[in-house]
């Protein structure tokens, strides 16, 4: 069975990934939009959203206002998040017709307790950050979501920031996604037509470079939600 990569992108860069559908439209791309502020978005937003949602792209839930994590708990508890950041902003999405099953950990921050209440909420969690990845690539390649429905990110999804490790070692955990036959979490940002400074992104000449590599190799897109139903129908 081939390997598969999850590509997903954060935040409310609904513009410029709606540039991108034909990137993701030449490899026939399925990937997942975790999104935060749904309640701040404009109406040609949220239009954007049901277009990227048609085209067979997920739109995941990123908390209501991405708060850090360990500060809002200090401040508030955990009820306080689960109530104001996880339940009323899954409300939001779903009344805007977005299911919220998958739930993207900002800043790739959790605790057990968050991990644990988020558990029967979401299908699957996306959890820890690239920048945490082990050495050996096989230890963040699943067949099924670990404890608590979590997936720690493996690849970095924004290729223009200065954190991104460079092509070799993209290109090495690709091999080793294709070798494993699993499923692996790379994680980004913004898409931008072109190079235009600093920030979390990746161009759309870089997309289609991870695309085309991934394709080469024979790994197939999923969706965060898509992993979750195979990993469930075993």
């Amino acid at each position: 069975m081939p390997g598969a990569l999850c590509l997903t992108f954060d935040d409310l860069f609904v513009d410029n990934w709606c540039a991108a559908r034909p990137v993701f439209d030449a490899f026939n791309a399925s990937v997942t939009f975790c999104v935060s502020h749904i309640h701040t978005a404009t109406a040609g937003q949220i239009d954007g959203l049901h277009a990227l949602q048609d085209d067979g792209h997920e739109i995941g839930f990123h908390t209501r206002t991405q708060p850090k994590l360990r500060p809002y708990l200090e401040k508030y508890g955990l009820d306080h998040w689960l109530s104001h950041e996880i339940d009323a902003g899954v409300a939001e999405h779903r009344a805007l017709g977005f299911p919220a099953s998958s739930f993207a950990s900002p800043f790739h921050a959790s605790t057990p307790e968050t991990r644990a209440a988020c558990a029967s909420r979401f299908a699957v969690i996306r959890a820890a950050g690239p920048r945490s990845a082990p050495p050996d690539p096989c230890d963040r390649i699943y067949r099924t979501p670990g404890p608590d429905n979590t997936l720690d990110n493996l690849g970095f999804g924004d290729m223009q920031h200065r954190a991104f490790p460079g092509w070799p070692r993209q290109i090495q955990l690709l091999d080793a996604i294709a070798d494993s036959g699993g499923t692996a979490v790379f994680t980004g940002h913004d898409i931008r037509e072109r190079k235009s400074g600093p920030g979390f992104y990746s161009t759309h000449r870089q997309i289609r470079r991870l695309l085309r590599a991934a394709a080469e190799r024979g790994i197939a897109f999923r969706t965060l939600s898509d992993f979750a139903a195979e990993a469930q129908r075993g």
